[in-house]
């Protein structure tokens, strides 16, 4: 059976304990990075490498927010952690976010790409603005 992200349940947090739903103002989560490092080397006389796996690279979590001139949303939450340079918390739950379905969460990060709202005339689209969490991890756990 194949599963929609049109469901998807997207939180803000500003401390990783108090969470903002900001679903109905995002258009787009996406992911980058998270690598692993691996490492290898062939000895004198083997026929294949030792491999070694090293730290994972952190993980970029892309968002398309949509502009609104709210105090509390998504849109103000993530400007003021980008101008402040403080602590940002992203969590969504790609099948809505009821119990027993599964959620993703970042760790502490920081907003490293912002967008300030920009647009043309003659577009009949909403105005979008692009938003880049960098975190060193994203946690799966399922919602209580």
């Amino acid at each position: 059976m194949a599963l929609f992200f049109t469901k998807c349940k997207v939180e803000v947090s500003t401390n990783g304990t108090t969470w903002t739903d900001v679903s109905s103002s995002m258009a787009a989560v996406e992911m980058d990075g998270g690598e692993r490092d691996v490492g290898s080397v062939t000895a004198f006389g083997q026929d294949y490498p030792s491999v070694g796996v090293g730290p994972r690279k952190e993980v970029k979590v892309k968002l398309k927010v949509i502009y609104d001139e709210g105090t509390s949303g998504a849109f103000e939450t993530l400007r003021a952690a980008y101008e402040n340079g403080t602590n940002v918390y992203v969590r969504w739950s790609p099948l809505g976010g009821t119990s027993g379905k599964f959620q993703y969460a970042t760790d502490p990060g920081y907003v490293t790409v912002f967008s300030y709202p920009s647009g043309e005339s003659e577009s009949a689209n909403p105005i979008l603005v692009e938003v880049e969490v960098v975190t060193p991890k994203v946690t799966k756990s399922v919602v209580a």
